[in-house]
C-alpha cells in the first residue's frame, strides 16, 4: 500500500508540475501570441492539403504559427520542398525542432513572431490562427507578398479577400474548410473579372 500511494504521488507531482510549467509558458508568450494557444493543425488537414496543392515547383513556402511542426514535415516529405516557419511559443518551438530534426528534414523552424519577418519573396504561406488576427494578416500578406504567391489559411478566411479556392477533408469531425488565396487575384468580386 505504501508503493503504490507513492507511485500516485509521483504521478500527481509530474503532472502538477507539467500544468505549472504550461501555465508559465503562457503567461511568458502572451504578449507576444496576444494569448493564442498552440493548437495543432488536425493531421486529416494537413494530408488533405497534401492531396490537393502541388508544392513541388515552389521554394520559398513559410508557415506562420508552426506549432509542432506537422506541416513543416508534411510538406517535405510529400513534395520534397524545405519550409521555413515561425513560431514564439518556446514549448511549440522545441517540438518542432525534434521533430524536423528526427525526421533528417532540412526545413527550419525560427523563434521569431512572424510579424516581425519579411514575407518578401515567399511563394506560399500557411496558417492556422485565430480569426481576431486575420483583418491585420491579410494586410500584412498583401503588403508584402507578390503577386501570384499562395496563401492557404486552414480554417478561418482573411476578411474581404476571394478564395482560388476552398478544400475540405472527407472526415466526419475535421472537416473545416481549408482556403486558397492567390495574391493578385484575392480582392476580386466573384462573378467580376
Amino acid at each position: 500500500m505504501e508503493l503504490f500511494l507513492k507511485a500516485v504521488l509521483i504521478i500527481f507531482l509530474i503532472v502538477f508540475l507539467g500544468l505549472f510549467l504550461f501555465s508559465i509558458v503562457i503567461i511568458v508568450v502572451h504578449r507576444k501570441t496576444g494569448g493564442a494557444l498552440f493548437v495543432p493543425t488536425p493531421r486529416v488537414i494537413v494530408q488533405t492539403i497534401m492531396e490537393h496543392v502541388d508544392f513541388s515547383p515552389y521554394h520559398d513556402i513559410r508557415e506562420l504559427g508552426a506549432g509542432d511542426g506537422r506541416f513543416m514535415a508534411a510538406v517535405e516529405k510529400t513534395h520534397g520542398r524545405p519550409v521555413t516557419g515561425y513560431e514564439v511559443n518556446p514549448l511549440a518551438y522545441l517540438l518542432c525542432r525534434l521533430r524536423l530534426g528526427v525526421s533528417g528534414l532540412s526545413s527550419r523552424v525560427v523563434y521569431r513572431s512572424f510579424w516581425e519577418a519579411d514575407l518578401a519573396g515567399a511563394q506560399i504561406v500557411f496558417c492556422y490562427l485565430f480569426p481576431d488576427i486575420m483583418p491585420r494578416l491579410g494586410e500584412k500578406l498583401a503588403q508584402e507578398l507578390d503577386k501570384g504567391a499562395l496563401v492557404i489559411s486552414a480554417n478561418f478566411p482573411l476578411p474581404g479577400w476571394t478564395p482560388e479556392g476552398i478544400i475540405h477533408s472527407d472526415h466526419p469531425v475535421f472537416n473545416d474548410p481549408v482556403f486558397l488565396y492567390r495574391i493578385g487575384a484575392h480582392l476580386k468580386r466573384p462573378g467580376r473579372r
